[in-house]
């Protein structure tokens, strides 16, 4: 934040534009939703991208009702007092009244002062800026969860311009969140076509084949060569650092993986279980979090023992046609785990998971199709990615007053500006 103050704006802290923080009560529910005539307690996890989902929620049971204190208000900002560290402080902002969701004691709803919108309050709270401060300021001795104290909250600084002001700054972002919106739609919309088509594709429909002769149905472990890799000793250095890609868990999330956050040293490759896995294999993410998760290398590189390298039996199978049907099959393994505590996917799972294998012909215009699907999403996700990083940069300039918003901004005009959308103060 720049140390000049902008004409009409002040230096303040949060409590300056904070009427009223009201925890809520935690109470017993159930694991599902509600329906017409029950109440819900909203999840932490309602905020936690930003925007608040409702459904986010868990069905009160009835011996509770009467436990139950604050209900969720249009205008105001529900806050994650309490959270893991990196989801603590998160915040969305509250566009309708629910008169039958209520807020457990970990999550605050947040009311504007006199001084303040508060879409504008939702804006500065959930900042970039705002969030690191947030993120500081918890505490804790646990690593998993931190908390967020009240005189801490309200004491955090801020800038703050005159209501007309923040009028115009909230309906410019505003602008970008309705964008990010639509592109998310967009993404759902393809996605689910995705799904159809390659439903077809990868069952033999598309094409009008049916098993047979041409259409084989062969598990993995007939097609391909599938194992795991290994970790050195962190204990020491020398194992790490070399010029020896290694992909870890959290890395598979591309088509195309050509770099890696770590690498080994010749030294470390020899003394673990990592082994080499040729360009163009398929990797399966086995445990935690990320497990089902598919990438495919664009480089030869090693693993580490949380990831499945399915390499193609390429006389029987292209690396194209061998990634998209893995991916294809995902929910059939997952579907496989489920219920046995932490879906954990196994090497003789994913072996045994048996797919159609057309003729050679077939796959390249089947990948060559499941391809285009996967390049159209990508587009889309990265648009998302360039509309967030805007709406990060206008945030950082528009709340700081770096830039300044005039009348021809306000949220009632009826044409929109046509000269610059922020000019420096």
């Amino acid at each position: 934040m720049s140390r000049e103050i902008p004409k009409g704006w002040f230096n303040g802290c949060l409590e300056d534009v904070v009427a009223t923080i009201s925890p809520g009560v935690s109470v017993n529910s159930e694991g599902r939703e509600k329906v017409a005539g029950e109440i819900g307690i909203i999840k932490k996890s309602c905020v936690t991208t930003g925007v608040f989902r409702p459904n986010e929620h868990k069905v009160v049971i009835s011996t509770e009702i009467e436990r139950v204190a604050e209900s969720v208000e249009r205008d105001s900002v529900i806050v994650s007092r309490m959270n893991t560290p990196d989801l603590v402080g998160a915040s969305a902002y509250i566009c309708h009244s629910y008169s039958d969701l209520f807020l457990p004691d970990r999550l605050w709803q947040v009311r504007p002062s006199k001084k303040a919108t508060g879409r504008w309050l939702s804006f500065v709270i959930g900042s970039p800026a705002m969030r690191a401060r947030l993120k500081a300021i918890a505490s804790g001795t646990s690593n998993s969860m931190k908390n967020i104290s009240q005189d801490s909250f309200l004491g955090l600084p801020v800038r703050v311009p005159p209501i007309d002001e923040q009028r115009r700054i909230a309906a410019v972002l505003e602008t970008w969140d309705l964008a990010v919106e639509q592109t998310e739609r967009l993404i759902a919309a393809e996605s689910e076509r995705q799904s159809l088509l390659l439903e077809h594709l990868f069952t033999g429909r598309q094409f009008g084949q049916t098993e047979g002769t041409r259409y084989q149905r062969l598990p993995l472990g007939e097609i391909s060569n599938c194992y795991s890799g290994g970790t050195p000793d962190r204990g020491d250095v020398e194992y790490f650092g070399g010029g020896i890609p290694w992909v870890k868990s959290g890395e598979v999330v591309s088509s195309n993986i050509i770099a890696t956050e770590e690498t080994l040293s010749e030294r470390g490759l020899t003394s673990s279980s990592a082994k080499w896995v040729p360009a163009g294999s398929t990797l399966v993410a086995m445990y935690g979090a990320n497990a089902g998760q598919v990438g495919r290398l664009g480089v030869d590189a090693t693993t580490n023992q949380a990831i499945l390298a399915v390499v193609p039996c390429r006389e029987i199978v292209t690396p194209e046609y061998l990634y998209h049907s893995i991916i294809n099959t995902i929910p059939s393994l997952m579907r496989k785990v489920q219920g046995s505590g932490q879906p954990n996917l196994s090497a003789g799972i994913v072996k045994d998971e048996k797919i159609l294998v057309p003729d050679v012909y077939d796959q390249i215009k089947i990948s060559k199709v499941a391809t285009a699907l996967e390049t159209s999403i990508q587009l889309l996700e990265a648009t998302r990615a360039k509309l967030l990083n805007q709406k990060r940069g206008l945030m950082q300039k528009l709340l700081t007053g770096a830039w300044r918003l005039d009348e021809r901004f306000d949220p009632e005009a009826k044409t929109p500006p046509t000269s610059k959308a922020g000019a420096r103060s």
